[in-house]
């Protein structure tokens, strides 16, 4: 099971839902509208290692 992040496409909430892999590209539907929602990236799983930055100087760790 994974955590994935997803936004309405008729009203733009961003919510979250626990679900299967086998199951991330599967219909979801909005908690608040009943819209549907489209798979987002998180910023979490955007993040990255010190490493992957550390040549740009833009590390939001501050690491260098």
């Amino acid at each position: 099971m994974a955590l994935y992040e997803y936004k309405c496409e008729k009203c733009g909430e961003i919510f979250s839902e626990l679900r299967r892999s086998s199951e991330r590209e599967d219909p979801i539907v909005c908690p608040d509208c009943g819209g549907e929602g489209k798979i987002v990236f998180s910023t979490f799983a955007q993040g990255g290692s010190p490493e992957s930055c550390s040549n740009r100087g833009d590390c939001p760790s501050g690491s260098t």
